[in-house]
């Protein structure tokens, strides 16, 4: 027994209709486990748990979470700051990412604890150097390990030159930061530049 032409079309919308429905369904669910992962990965910022090293890290504060909302922290600690000393500060290294890879950002975010100031944000893996009048790039490019440092760019406003590093652990910026400006025969200032959400 053949369908008439009208049974054949409403066949077809209604196989249309299922398999529109039942694909909508399943294009939910699989966004359901994508979100369920991303909430569960290290590094999340519900996770509590750092990217890098998979160690607890205390809660954000809430400005961090407005400022930098879709990142990971990769790494945590709780011994100083790159603004000085203080031993009651926490240091997050907060991965930021827009649509392509490129667009990855390092933030170094730093709060005081029990303090009401607002958190600072800087840019984890550069280095802002201005030389001292006699030396030129040269000098800068043999102090440097190319290993661990690169010459990126320089402000021409400032005249600081924009040094990469790999190292991004809290501890290890400090660390930068300390050993360039112990070299004063060659850096006029050294800084970490702040970061603008």
């Amino acid at each position: 027994m053949s369908l008439s032409g009208k049974e054949r079309k409403a066949t077809i919308w209604i196989g249309i209709a299922i398999g529109v429905a039942c694909s909508s369904m399943l294009v939910r669910y699989a966004l359901l486990q994508k979100e369920k992962k991303m909430q569960e990965r290290p590094g999340n910022f519900d996770s509590g748990i750092t990217a890098s090293a998979q160690i607890p890290f205390p809660p954000l504060p809430p400005e961090v979470l407005r400022d930098i909302p879709h990142g990971l922290v990769i790494f945590h600690d709780g011994n100083g700051s790159v603004e000085g000393s203080n031993r009651h500060t926490d240091s997050w290294v907060i991965e930021t990412s827009g649509s392509f890879r490129s667009e990855r950002l390092f933030i170094l975010v730093e709060k005081e604890r029990h303090s009401s100031d607002p958190a600072l944000y800087f840019r984890a893996s550069e280095l802002y150097v201005l030389l001292q009048p006699e030396k030129s790039q040269d000098h800068l490019v043999r102090y440097l390990n190319e290993d661990t440092h690169k010459i990126i760019g320089r402000n021409h406003k400032t005249k600081e030159y924009i040094v990469q590093g790999k190292g991004l652990e809290p501890a290890q910026i400090r660390k930068n930061l300390e050993t360039f400006r112990k070299n004063e025969a060659l850096f006029a200032k050294v800084r970490i530049p702040n970061w603008l959400p």
